[in-house]
């Protein structure tokens, strides 16, 4: 049986993590500031910002264009929440609680913080979440919802059918 690649030497997982997913949320936040995003919305910003072909074609994606890749909007929730938390005990993101839900917002140590990132990835990630937050930032829950569920089939998830019978993707 061949070893999985995707483990560190240690058997760490090593991507998808929540770390990872919550260093991208912090980024996330970051370009959407001063404005809050909930669960949802972070979840779909993350599918959007590192699969961003499938919104414009004349925009490279962060990440690779694997079959059944939409897949990951309906399957992150725990591990980005678990990301949030983590960002969240750091210091690094504030946590708003409203009569509408749970939201996240970027605060001053998250832009000192994402200063010291230096690599291509992370610079990249930065320029793709500023795109992202121009393209999104006016749509309304219901309209972003319109949206994955108009065009999540054509990012080839064989979950899209059961997601959408089980309702919308933004409560």
């Amino acid at each position: 049986m061949s070893e999985n690649k995707f483990y560190s030497s240690r058997n760490i997982e090593v991507f998808n993590t929540p770390i990872e997913l919550g260093l991208r949320a912090l980024i996330i936040l970051k370009e959407a500031s001063p404005n809050s995003l909930d669960l949802s919305r972070i979840i779909i910003y993350d599918y959007l910002v590192t699969h961003s072909s499938d919104v414009d074609e004349n925009v490279k994606s962060l990440h690779p264009a694997i079959p059944n890749r939409s897949g990951e909007i309906i399957i992150k929730r725990k591990v980005m929440q678990e990301g949030l938390n983590l960002m969240c005990s750091r210091e690094l993101i504030d946590i708003d609680y409203t009569d509408n839900g749970i939201y996240y917002k970027a605060n001053t140590l998250s832009e000192y913080f994402i200063k010291y990132f230096d690599s291509s990835y992370a610079k990249s990630l930065l320029e793709y979440s500023q795109w992202l937050n121009k393209t999104f930032k006016n749509y309304t829950d219901k309209e972003l919802n319109d949206y994955i569920s108009k065009n999540i089939s054509k990012w080839g998830s064989e979950f899209a059918r059961e997601s959408l019978v089980r309702g919308a993707f933004i409560e």
